[in-house]
């Protein structure tokens, strides 16, 4: 009888806390109660930090069938059932290059190397 020796080795992984550092709030208007139809608020839906990073070109394939001109690729840790990502919701990055810009939600991927995070397409569109 013979025993297997096995050796188990650490690996570090691809992301981690520390690179998770631009804040981002996700959020979508509705309707006010107000007598004027027109007028929307800003319902925010979640708020954490991400890893934000150009666009792979697999993203740039989603994108231009889209008409986007601007657009980023960010990953946050999955939020499970605290926030479900959706086309029709947007998001602000917290981020000096980013000021005053609103992002549309153009699409949203399941991380599946590491089921721990998510990935988020951002555009503006034109």
């Amino acid at each position: 009888m013979t025993i297997l020796s096995f050796k188990a080795s650490y690996q570090r992984p691809k992301i981690v806390a520390g690179d998770l550092r631009t804040p981002v709030t996700f959020f979508e208007f509705k309707p006010t109660n107000g007598p004027d139809p027109s007028d929307e608020e800003k319902s925010e839906l979640y708020k954490c930090t991400c890893l934000a990073y150009n666009p792979s070109m697999k993203d740039r394939e989603i994108l231009d069938a889209t008409g986007t001109k601007e657009a980023i690729t960010i990953k946050i840790r999955d939020p499970y059932t605290d926030y479900l990502a959706s086309n029709k919701h947007k998001a602000v990055l917290d981020d000096y290059r980013y000021k005053n810009k609103v992002w549309d939600v153009i699409d949203v991927v399941p991380d599946l190397e590491n089921n721990d995070f998510v990935k988020i397409i951002l555009g503006v569109s034109s």
